[in-house]
């Protein structure tokens, strides 16, 4: 008789954790203008809001453009990693990481080929191009571009005479910059866009930002993908951000919502727009709504 109940104990605790598991949620954030302020910081709203999100069982997973190495320094300058804050994309998409394990749970990287016609490319129109390597930035000019780039995500830079003979490896992704006059990038984007068709895809994080990725690679595509290896569905996420590389988690997510400071197009696929802008707790506002409805 002991037995049959401890099987039956075993089989109730197996379904239930079935039925815990069908109802977590998980939370996509993007970091620049939707969780961290102006100042690049994390409200004391918006990180009481996350902890109770974790700890309530479900995810946290930052969703960002920058490199896992900035995306980590964040985590742990503010304390998202002391919540419980496990999962990190990066790159637009083209890296998922377990930051508990070290875990790369996903990765696409550029062509080799297709970034040296870019690195071409830019050189040609005299537009600031860098990429990433060793945890640092890797340019062949040192400006006001790459300053400003290097002060917002607190990295270091390596410049070098030729980025295409000091890559080692193939990048995540290549990062166009001009921070004095961004239509020269919408120039450069319409420049490349039939060659690129097949090959990169290209858009903007900030007016200041043009990202290339590998074709397919985006913040939507790995919202999808997490979602496929965690065995999670689609309809239980929640994707918050303000920028056009938002866009496409906005669009996958099963809610999809825009901080109010959120670019228009942004604002337009959104599921829902917040009353509060990123300077204002915006996140803790989605959380209370779709998280923790009253």
């Amino acid at each position: 008789m002991t037995g049959c109940l401890s099987r039956q104990n075993l089989q109730k605790n197996r379904k239930m954790k079935k039925m815990n598991e069908k109802n977590k949620k998980v939370l996509f954030l993007d970091m620049d203008g939707t969780t961290l302020d102006d100042e690049k910081q994390i409200s004391k709203e918006n990180l009481d809001a996350l902890r109770r999100v974790t700890q309530a069982g479900h995810e946290v997973v930052i969703t960002t453009g920058r490199t896992d190495s900035s995306a980590a320094h964040i985590r742990r300058v503010y304390g998202l990693n002391q919540i419980g804050c496990r999962y990190m994309i990066a790159y637009n998409g083209a890296a998922i990481l377990d930051c508990e394990t070290g875990k790369l749970l996903f990765s696409r990287k550029l062509s080799m080929e297709y970034v040296k016609e870019l690195i071409d490319a830019a050189r040609r129109e005299d537009l600031y191009i860098h990429t990433y390597a060793d945890d640092r930035v890797l340019t062949e000019r040192r400006d006001e571009n790459l300053a400003v780039y290097l002060k917002r995500t607190s990295m270091e830079a390596q410049v070098v005479p030729d980025m295409k003979l000091a890559l080692k490896q193939r990048p995540y992704k290549l990062l166009a910059v001009d921070v004095k006059n961004p239509d020269r990038l919408h120039a450069f984007l319409a420049k490349q866009a039939d060659w690129a068709k097949g090959k990169v895809d290209m858009y903007f994080s900030c007016r200041e930002y043009l990202e290339m990725v590998s074709e397919g690679v985006s913040k939507g595509a790995a919202l999808l993908r997490f979602c496929e290896l965690m065995d999670i569905p689609v309809q239980n996420t929640i994707a918050a951000g303000d920028e056009c590389n938002d866009l496409s988690m906005i669009q996958a997510a099963g809610t999809g919502c825009a901080v109010a400071n959120a670019q228009e197009e942004v604002k337009a696929a959104a599921d829902y727009v917040t009353q509060n802008d990123n300077n204002h707790s915006a996140i803790a506002e989605i959380v209370e709504k779709f998280i923790f409805p009253s």
